[in-house]
């Protein structure tokens, strides 16, 4: 049927039938390589991302790659992967801590606004000077855009990769975890500059002016409540808890999305303001969800990378792109941590984790492709960027000498520990 009796379009059976393989493909083939990717010693990410880009021409071609993914369903796909990125924003701002923030502010200021400002930096440097021929008209905001995207670490990656070597509890595993966070912050800060910049034809920029009153209620209203919520004993209801913050990460994005803004920023700060207590139940329920929503993500990210188009200037940009993204992070964190003390082996380490960008750059890069500043050649070099230096990670934590420890015990006992070891996080991060 092509429509339904109450005269509102349905989607063709076809069509249907296309859009619901596709989702099969999708979450398969994320799943497997990501597993893949974990089995040498990668975060699960570097799979996913490899899915995404094998869906689009640079493998497949364009010819297969649009009838495997036809046009008429992509923008399905596009709405399952906005609603996968929202969950994922929600599931990054659980994920800070403030308190770390601000308990260990004096100590890792310094490295994490060298960690940002040095690739930002050189980033905009090669913006305005090898990228110059992919500049959309408004070289003020391209060189932000470049600078934003090169100085972005991926905190929730990073998080993974701390908890999968047992570092979290370490002073490099908190050092880390405090300086993505200010990272991301201002990440998200100038980013929110460039889409301003980006949208002048708007006629409600107005409505911008909203998102500072936006953010007070969320801190000083919508957080007391959901803390008074969390006290009342509502974390023994697992199921009702995941909705509330899945549907108020989707309401938040929906109205920075309306504020002019990213549908990401009101995800993310959604889950900034969630209840400590709450969160190790809710992350689980996120988890799974976008585990189900977030590979779309993946695969129209990859629909776009096309690097058979790549000539030979574009080697010599993305040279001169992965030059200002590996000297400025790592550069930049290493200089800083050694002036602040720590030893050539912890600053080296903490200069590779820092240098994880993942799924939060595909975030940053998808949506300055979307408001148009970058095109798809710079969005592929970009793209090729955050995959290496976030698989750069696990190598370069080798060489400073950090592992993973091996875990011999029986998997029982494992499973066990892990529950445990649940528990005590939960309780850690109870106020």
């Amino acid at each position: 049927m092509s429509s339904m009796s109450n005269g509102v379009e349905a989607l063709p059976s076809d069509q249907m039938i296309f859009l619901l393989l596709d989702l099969v493909l999708i979450v398969g083939a994320a799943r497997l390589l990501g597993w893949l990717a974990e089995k040498v010693g990668q975060p699960a990410v570097i799979g996913e991302i490899v899915a995404g880009i094998l869906a689009g021409p640079t493998v497949l071609g364009a010819h297969l790659s649009e009838t495997v993914f036809p046009h008429d369903t992509r923008s399905y796909l596009t709405a399952f992967a906005n609603v996968g990125v929202m969950i994922f924003m929600f599931s990054a701002g659980l994920e800070m801590d403030l308190r770390s923030v601000a308990g260990r502010r004096r100590s890792v200021a310094g490295i994490a606004l060298s960690a940002y400002l040095v690739p930002f930096a050189l980033g905009s440097v090669v913006a305005l000077w090898a990228l110059a021929r992919h500049d959309g008209g408004n070289r003020l905001n391209f060189a932000l855009f470049i600078g934003c995207a090169l100085a972005v670490t991926a905190f929730p990656v990073l998080a993974r990769i701390l908890h999968d070597r047992k570092l979290l509890g370490t002073r490099l595993g908190q050092s880390a975890m405090t300086c993505a966070a200010l990272d991301d912050v201002l990440a998200w800060c100038v980013l929110a500059v460039v889409i301003g910049i980006a949208r002048p034809g708007l006629d409600h920029h107005w409505r911008l002016l909203l998102f500072v009153p936006l953010v007070v209620v969320l801190w000083w209203a919508v957080r007391p409540a959901l803390d008074r919520l969390a006290g009342a004993g509502s974390e023994k209801n697992t199921s009702n808890m995941v909705f509330l913050g899945v549907a108020g990460a989707l309401l938040l994005g929906a109205a920075t999305e309306w504020l002019g803004l990213h549908l990401i920023f009101g995800a993310f700060l959604f889950g900034v303001v969630f209840p400590r207590r709450l969160r190790a139940a809710v992350d689980s329920g996120a988890q799974l969800l976008s585990s189900i929503f977030l590979p779309a993500f993946f695969v129209v990210a990859g629909l776009q990378v096309d690097l058979g188009a790549i000539d030979r200037a574009g080697i010599a940009e993305f040279a001169a792109i992965m030059f200002a993204a590996l000297v400025g992070k790592l550069g930049g964190t290493y200089l800083a941590a050694r002036l602040g003390r720590s030893d050539r082996a912890e600053a080296a380490a903490l200069a590779a984790l820092m240098n994880t960008r993942g799924l939060t750059e595909l975030v940053i890069l998808n949506i300055g492709l979307t408001i148009g500043v970058i095109d798809e050649r710079l969005y592929s070099l970009l793209v090729m960027m955050a995959l290496i230096t976030t698989a750069m990670t696990a190598p370069l934590l080798k060489l400073c000498g950090i592992t993973a420890p091996r875990d011999d015990r029986p998997p029982g006992t494992r499973k066990q520990q892990r529950r445990s070891d649940s528990a005590v996080e939960a309780e850690a991060t109870a106020p």
